[in-house]
């Protein structure tokens, strides 16, 4: 609010100053009380509007003050409301991060499991891969030693599939097999090894090769076609079998003639048959043949089957001696039980006579001499 100043009353100076001199007092107190009522007169709406000025600028000064204070409150309720709201967001922020933390916790807790478990395989591992490195350097030192006993081995294995079935093939492929072996090997050893074997390979594959398929084949035919062999002692009761006719029977009346010439046929086949049953000459050596019962002739042609099942039995087996034993016995059966003029049993018994003539087995090479060159090598790395 502006000062209030009074307005300068100083008495403005007469241009004349002789007559400022010569003026008489009383003259002059009136002259200055006149001009002073006249100065009063004059300051007196100033002295107000100076007053109105003051209280405008008062108030305004108050507005102001209230704006600002207003302006201010505002101002701080907005700071208060964003702070409310970043505190809130930092607050969420914290649950976020508590909760990120608990999973990374839980994940790491999973982690150092999974860590320690692997850890534990790792070392199962390492242990595993060092005992190997033992083992291959072992293998690694002991390498002629088991080549020269897979070599052993397939030659023994050769041996026995000779000496004991006569098998050539399977003894072919074992010792193939332990030349193979050796070819990968350089040392002075192997390669006078892979001679002797060379030799036995090529004596095996110069052996004549029998065809026991086709003698296995023929027995399985003759043990079928023993069921219908006909005995000495069924000589004269075989039923005749009645032709069929070519043609079809015809019935009504246009198949009567026909119908009546074939029971005609039968009837004079069945006479003929019956009139050459009564009397028959025939040499017998074996009587006791003809006295055979129903059940014994079963027997009988049981006794052939089981006979030629061992036969073949003992072929598979490469047994030749009880093979021929078999056959010669099961031709002997044949001989004295059966019909040795009807034509199954006559070609039964040339079968027979073909398998036990035939040879069946060879005699097969020795593998001594290649065993032996092996376990000798085999001494010779032992001393060293």
């Amino acid at each position: 609010m502006a000062a209030m100043t009074p307005p300068d009353t100083a008495p403005q100076s007469s241009s004349n100053p002789a007559a400022e001199v010569v003026q008489p007092p009383a003259a002059t107190s009136a002259a200055g009380a006149a001009q002073a009522a006249r100065l009063g007169s004059a300051a007196m709406p100033s002295v107000r509007s100076t007053g109105l000025l003051g209280w405008a600028g008062l108030l305004a000064g108050l507005v102001g003050l209230a704006a600002v204070a207003l302006y201010a409150q505002g101002r701080v309720a907005r700071v208060e409301r964003d702070l409310a709201k970043r505190i809130q967001a930092v607050e969420a922020r914290e649950q976020q991060l508590e909760q990120q933390t608990r999973v990374m916790s839980d994940s790491l807790r999973d982690t150092q499991g999974k860590a320690a478990v692997m850890e534990a395989k790792l070392a199962d591992s390492l242990g595993q891969q060092s005992q190997l490195r033992q083992l291959y350097e072992q293998m690694a030192l002991s390498r002629g030693d088991a080549m020269l006993a897979d070599v052993e081995n397939s030659v023994m294995i050769a041996a026995q599939q000779l000496q004991l079935g006569g098998n050539v093939p399977s003894a072919l492929l074992a010792l193939q097999d332990a030349e193979q072996v050796l070819s990968r090997s350089n040392q002075p050893a192997a390669i006078g090894l892979r001679r002797y074997i060379a030799r036995d390979i090529d004596r095996l594959k110069a052996m004549p090769v029998t065809d026991f398929a086709a003698a296995v084949n023929r027995l399985d035919g003759l043990i079928a076609g023993a069921e219908q062999l006909p005995l000495v002692a069924d000589a004269g009761r075989q039923p005749k079998v009645a032709a069929e006719s070519a043609e079809p029977e015809r019935g009504g009346l246009l198949g009567l003639p026909g119908r009546v010439a074939r029971t005609g046929l039968q009837g004079w086949e069945g006479f003929v048959a019956e009139m050459r049953q009564l009397v028959r000459v025939q040499r017998l050596d074996r009587p006791e043949a003809l006295l055979l019962s129903p059940d014994q002739r079963f027997f009988a042609r049981e006794n052939l089957k089981l006979l030629l099942l061992n036969a073949r039995l003992n072929l598979l087996a490469r047994n030749e001696s009880l093979f021929r034993a078999d056959v010669a016995r099961a031709r002997t059966a044949l001989e004295r039980w059966f019909d040795v003029d009807s034509k199954p049993v006559s070609s039964t018994l040339a079968s027979l006579r073909q398998l036990e003539s035939a040879t069946l087995t060879l005699q097969m090479p020795s593998l001594a001499e290649t065993t032996a060159a092996i376990r000798a090598a085999r001494a010779v790395r032992d001393v060293r």
